[in-house]
């Protein structure tokens, strides 16, 4: 594709594919805490390191992640805001977007009313930081069905409990849209944000203009969910997407023991880009028909390979997707 033809999807990449311990040389039965601790130790190091691999593997725009690559952190390594956007500016990286968990701020609110003030607050900090770096894209995390189904992670959530966590996430929205920055929900694998009748409850609940949804190709896949047909009922509310791959679906019961183990496994179910089953032509003709413009951030989570991975995603975007669209 000529550098004289701009995409109409814009390619990006979630920091998250730069988590794997091996990667850095770090022993990999570290925690996930000891990793963070490590990179906050010395964030410009790490931070340097992921902008530059950003750049060797041919994406435009970046993703903050989760800790320990998220945005705050992001800026401690560089000392302000600033001196983080020359940072991605002298290497031709711009903001896509900026991941926060979501879950903690909406489960605090549905059980202390009082705390949802604190939420607000925190997402709005991270709503004006995110605005001063060119980006309007927060894509937040959700509520596991854990929380709702006494820990089954296959039970069904009232319709009740479900407009609660909508009604949370309005409050949310509103919050982040006083910076001119809307909230894309994360359709975790697992939570109340995956599901189709979840997630049309959540929709119909929060306002098109500060809450849309963030349609993760891979997570739905993982729950059974089918990621085509969520992206054609809701791609007029999707400001961004995940484009990852998953071999097959994965039932959340067996998933045991910390959350950082059970994340692994799910690990081994996600593929680079077209490497799974999911229709990736039929999501591509899906954008066409609603002349769709936007992100799609490969979020390969903890690649052992980050910068050849994303490279084949992008090859196969480029070799069978692009010319979908034309």
């Amino acid at each position: 594709m000529s550098s004289e033809q701009p995409r109409r999807i814009r390619l990006g990449t979630d920091l998250i594919t730069f988590f794997d311990l091996a990667y850095w040389g770090i022993e990999p039965s570290k925690s996930y805490e000891e990793w963070v601790a490590i990179v906050e130790a010395n964030p410009r190091l790490y931070f340097e390191r992921m902008l530059d691999g950003c750049v060797e593997a041919g994406v435009e725009g970046i993703e903050f992640a989760p800790p320990p690559g998220g945005l705050e952190t992001a800026v401690a390594a560089f000392g302000t805001v600033e001196a983080l956007a020359d940072a991605l500016a002298t290497r031709g990286l711009v903001v896509s977007s900026s991941f926060d968990f979501g879950g903690p701020h909406i489960v605090a609110a549905l059980e202390d009313r009082a705390r949802r003030a604190d939420g607000e607050a925190a997402l709005g900090r991270h709503a004006d930081t995110l605005a001063t770096l060119g980006a309007d894209v927060i894509v937040l995390g959700s509520v596991p069905r854990t929380y709702f189904t006494g820990g089954d992670p296959n039970g069904e959530v009232a319709r009740a409990d479900i407009a609660r966590v909508a009604d949370e996430i309005e409050h949310l929205g509103r919050a982040v849209a006083r910076a001119g920055v809307r909230l894309a929900l994360h359709t975790d694998a697992y939570s109340v944000c995956n599901r189709p009748q979840d997630i049309d409850v959540i929709l119909a609940g929060t306002s098109p203009k500060n809450v849309g949804l963030c349609v993760d190709a891979g997570h739905l896949t993982l729950d059974g969910s089918d990621a085509v047909a969520t992206l054609r009922a809701h791609v007029d509310r999707v400001p961004i997407m995940h484009w990852k791959d998953c071999v097959a679906p994965l039932d959340g019961a067996s998933l045991t023991g910390p959350i950082m183990e059970r994340h692994a496994v799910m690990l081994t179910y996600f593929r680079v880009l077209g490497q799974g089953r999911v229709d990736w032509h039929e999501w591509q003709r899906i954008l066409k028909g609603a002349q769709w413009r936007g992100w799609a951030i490969a979020e390969i989570d903890m690649s052992p390979d980050p910068i050849a991975e994303i490279r084949a995603g992008i090859e196969f975007f480029d070799r069978e997707l692009a010319p979908i669209y034309g």
